[in-house]
């Protein structure tokens, strides 16, 4: 139940809104009569909590409003190279957050650590000290509904996760931060992630453990699949850790699969009032980051990906796909989650070895645009290019063609082949590769193949208006690029043992 149901409920039973709003006003001022707590004393609440959520100082209440503290903290406006500056300058949560979220546990072990956080054993004998830590700075987030058991916890968590998201989608795929020069401190104090290691301090293998339990969460799993996908693109040896588990590991198809079912659930179960949104909690939200996750396990390698994907898609994800695919084809929906739909159609065609359907709808039912601009990041980002290649992993740094500077092969032999190959030659693409780049100029260039969150599909689609970008050329490259990676994943799918 979120707050729209509650305030339903609420003038249901025979109240009005203007007692329901007595009421809330009434616990607001009581929040504010505690002093807020020093930002100092939050930073101690939100690592210690973290560091040991099961001891006699953890209290979920107190954590969340430290984490309240810490966003108050956060500069004003809508400044999101600020924000991330912000969250940069405190590593110490960032790590301790990390660390808190893949360790490993039992699913028993998981239970009970939650419940030990929704349990209050603080001393309430200072009432003023009381209030301040437990009252003063309460956060919350729309995408977690506030009668939630937990709630507290699940909202601490979730304004957590996107503080890492912040950092971590403004890295370069397969590189990591610098250690600051001259200085001298710890590494506590230096910027995260340094590495692999400090990016996952519990190991790739331990991390993937502890994210299959936090997954499993009905409240908060999605977001968990969410951070999971962006560390497998930042990283793709995490990613590839999911996939050679196959599709029985429930991290890799069943996780997505259960919270895909839940939004399609929620959809099939909402109120007469509801409006699709792509901000609302119950559908859009779960959607989104599940298909986020899905599509970033492809970094961990093509030809596990592929055969996680089509020896368990099938039963696993298949039916999910076609019901969402069904509801998302209404007229109210389509137009709004036009890359959900293509995604979804995607996945489907992979699982059936049928990219041809997946083109089918690229072509009619999406922005084509948006669909280039993310097939030129892709391929710029890493893995080779040649259709036949026999390679099991994912070349992340691979040689780019020294003539387009976008397609990268693995070796000599690899490019010698793609040059010629019977489909889809590079040679015949190379040049128009080439020409498209010179078009955009070589900072509108990097910019383009370069992920980061300051620059969108908005941005891509203005600089393209503005620099008066072929868009004849536009196309055939990105659906050059789009095949070439549909018939390799095909390829390695058939040729997988």
């Amino acid at each position: 139940m979120d707050i729209q149901d509650l305030i339903h409920n609420f003038l249901a039973g025979g109240r009005d809104m203007a007692d329901f709003e007595a009421k809330a006003e009434e616990g607001m001022r009581i929040s504010k009569s505690f002093a807020p707590m020093a930002l100092d004393t939050a930073l101690d609440i939100i690592i210690s909590t973290m560091q040991d959520p099961m001891g006699p100082q953890s209290c979920g209440l107190k954590f969340n409003c430290a984490v309240g503290r810490f966003q108050d903290a956060m500069p004003s406006g809508n400044s999101i190279a600020r924000s991330r500056r912000f969250v940069e300058s405190y590593p110490n949560v960032l790590r301790a957050t990390i660390s808190f979220l893949t360790r490993k546990q039992s699913r028993a072990d998981h239970t009970f650590m939650m419940k030990c956080l929704e349990e209050c054993r603080c001393d309430k004998s200072d009432i003023q000290a009381c209030g301040s830590v437990h009252s003063s700075t309460p956060c919350g987030d729309a995408r977690i509904f506030l009668l939630s058991k937990g709630a507290p916890v699940y909202c601490s968590i979730v304004i957590l996760i996107d503080h890492i998201l912040l950092v971590l989608t403004n890295m370069t795929h397969g590189k990591f931060r610098q250690a600051k020069k001259g200085v001298t401190s710890s590494r506590e104090e230096q910027h995260w992630p340094q590495g692999p290691d400090d990016l996952l301090p519990n190991g790739v293998v331990d991390s993937v453990e502890g994210f299959n339990v936090w997954a499993a969460d009905k409240e908060c799993g999605h977001f968990i699949l969410r951070l999971a996908g962006t560390i497998a693109h930042l990283y793709p040896i995490f990613g590839a850790e999911i996939t050679r588990r196959g599709p029985e590991f429930h991290l890799g198809l069943r996780r997505p699969a259960q919270h895909l079912t839940a939004a399609m659930d929620a959809y099939d179960h909402r109120p007469p009032w509801w409006e699709p949104s792509k901000d609302d909690a119950r559908f859009a939200i779960p959607l989104v980051y599940s298909l986020h996750f899905i599509g970033h396990l492809y970094t961990g390698g093509k030809h596990t990906h592929s055969a996680m994907m089509v020896t368990g898609g099938k039963q696993i994800l298949l039916p999910v796909l076609l019901r969402g695919i069904g509801i998302l084809s209404h007229p109210t929906m389509s137009s709004l989650f036009a890359d959900e739909f293509f995604e979804m159609n995607y996945l489907m065609s992979v699982i059936n070895a049928r990219m041809q359907d997946s083109l089918f709808c690229l072509e009619r039912l999406t922005d084509l645009k948006n669909q280039w601009f993310m097939v030129l990041q892709n391929a710029h980002q890493g893995g080779c290019y040649n259709v036949t290649c026999s390679s099991k992993s994912n070349v992340v740094h691979a040689q780019k063609c020294s003539n387009c500077q976008l397609i990268r092969y693995c070796s000599a032999k690899c490019q010698k082949e793609a040059w010629t190959d019977r489909q889809y030659p590079h040679k015949t693409i190379c040049p128009k590769i080439k020409s498209l780049r010179e078009q955009l100029g070589p900072s509108a260039w990097t910019r383009v193949t370069t992920p980061t969150v300051n620059f969108t599909f908005a941005g891509f689609k203005s600089l393209c208006t503005k620099k008066k970008i072929d868009t004849e050329l536009l196309k055939e490259v990105g659906m050059h690029i789009a095949c070439l990676q549909g018939f390799q994943t095909i390829y390695q799918e058939k040729n997988s043992s």
